[in-house]
């Protein structure tokens, strides 16, 4: 049971990564409108903070165990 909870905590820190890095490099469009910008980082930026806390429910399981 620890090491799927390890392989978890590993994925959602991976998930966690990229959704950063695409909340900082914004859309992957050539010419991206402003609004285009906009709806991508919310996106990311709501899945950076969901995957975060979902790391952070996983560690504490880890730690009480």
């Amino acid at each position: 049971m620890r090491t799927l909870l390890w392989c978890i905590a590993v994925l959602l820190l991976v998930l966690m990564l990229l959704s950063g890095a695409g909340f900082l490099h914004g859309s992957l469009e050539l010419f991206p409108t402003e609004e285009q910008q906009r709806q991508v980082r919310w996106v990311y930026g709501a899945a950076f903070v969901g995957f975060a806390l979902l790391e952070l429910l996983v560690a504490m399981w880890l730690w009480r165990e």
